[in-house]
């Protein structure tokens, strides 16, 4: 719009100057309609600076939400046992968890190789799943794409896990079933077995009766000592095979430990005389407490038994073989039953396994009889422990206070 110079619009043919009431007017609208139009600006600048800062707090929340399920996700995948890898479709890395150490690094060039024997690589020609043996471990690999906007992959998830010790658990299931019907067949063998020698039993007895001279009652003693040897055997295989039921009943703990002496006495001297190391000795400490204990009768004499014979066979061959047989009650109030020997002992390295089924370090063993007076002493609430001290060899099977009276 022109500037009008009114000083020199006074020339003849000009338009006569505009009254000021107008020009007042012209410039008040403009002026209202400046304001009005400032107005609407600042209004809708503050809009939309309110809707930007609603979209900037919308954003923050959903960076803070992005931020909490990363870190989730990050945690979830670093406590996973199985190995994950993306990698993209190029078969480059993009992200591996910590359980991939336990396989292989997938920025080795043998990751992708391994892949690809195994079927696995590239995507379009091989399969989803396939198992891979690996550094002595046997793994379950699975492949899942990832998708993008187009519902092409843009990358590969790749899920390895450890099925090892599921396959030595499948292995040790058939063995256990194998073991389970052998288990029944001794079982049945076994009884059979005892039959007759429970008959063997009873006529070398009547025969000790009438037995005049030494020869042949040094025969029946032989005898007696191979039965008692093949029934222990008998009973271990039983008590393996098939768990015995408690019979409870009140046992004196002085008639079953004279017993226990007066048989295991008997069983000693003979099997030394058969080895012809007499030098052998079996003591019995005669300080027995007297304690009322409800136990097992026959368990308990069976798991002692076995004890026994353990430590008489340690001794085989010692020139001076030493046996001692004690009772006693502990501070914790349990009756506990002791055999030492002071035999050869049993290495450190293997100290661990003596309570394990069918292990043993004699040639001829079967490595149940500590694994049964285990299993009798667990049946009882007690326990059965070993120990070396000062040359001895110590084994200590004990009955809970609960299980006594005095």
């Amino acid at each position: 719009m022109k500037n009008i110079d009114i000083e020199k619009s006074g020339k003849e043919g000009d338009l006569p100057p505009s009254p000021a009431s107008d020009r007042e007017k012209i410039l008040r609208e403009a002026f209202l309609s400046f304001q009005s139009a400032s107005e609407s600006l600042v209004s809708s600048y503050a809009a939309l600076e309110k809707r930007i800062s609603d979209l900037s707090e919308a954003l923050s929340e959903k960076n803070q939400a992005f931020d909490r399920q990363g870190t989730f996700l990050s945690a979830i995948l670093k406590s996973l046992s199985a190995g994950v890898v993306v990698v993209t479709p190029s078969g480059t890395p993009l992200y591996r968890n910590p359980a991939m150490d336990s396989f292989l690094d997938p920025q080795d060039s043998a990751f992708i190789q391994t892949l690809s024997e195994k079927g696995l690589w590239p995507p379009e020609e091989a399969r989803e799943e396939g198992a891979i043996e690996h550094r002595g471990s046997s793994w379950v690999v699975v492949r899942r794409p990832v998708e993008g906007p187009s519902s092409r992959p843009i990358g590969y998830v790749f899920i390895f896990t450890d099925v090892t010790r599921s396959r030595e658990m499948e292995a040790e299931i058939a063995r256990d079933r194998r073991l389970k019907a052998m288990g029944e067949m001794v079982a049945q063998i076994a009884h059979e077995l005892r039959n007759p020698l429970g008959s063997l039993e009873l006529f070398s007895s009547l025969l000790a009766k009438d037995a005049v001279t030494s020869q042949s009652r040094e025969f029946l003693r032989h005898m007696a000592t191979s039965i008692s040897s093949m029934d222990r055997l008998i009973g271990n295989l039983l008590y393996h095979t098939r768990t015995p039921e408690m019979q409870e009943s009140m046992v004196s703990s002085t008639a079953l430990v004279q017993r226990m002496s007066s048989d295991f006495s008997r069983m000693i001297l003979s099997s030394g005389r058969s080895r012809s190391d007499s030098s052998r000795v079996f003591a019995v400490r005669p300080d027995i407490p007297e304690v009322l204990l409800r136990v097992d009768e026959h368990l308990l004499y069976h798991a002692v038994f076995n004890l026994v014979t353990n430590a008489q066979e340690a001794i085989v061959g010692h020139p001076q073989g030493e046996i001692f047989f004690e009772t006693e009650v502990n501070d914790d109030g349990c009756f506990v039953f002791i055999v030492k020997d002071n035999g050869p002992g049993i290495a450190k390295e293997v100290e661990e396994r003596i309570f394990d089924p069918f292990f043993t370090t004699r040639a001829k063993g079967t490595g149940l009889g500590l694994s049964i007076v285990h299993n009798i002493a667990a049946a009882h609430g007690g326990e059965v422990r070993y120990s070396r001290e000062e040359g001895w060899t110590k084994f200590s099977l004990s009955i809970p206070e609960e299980r006594t009276e005095r």
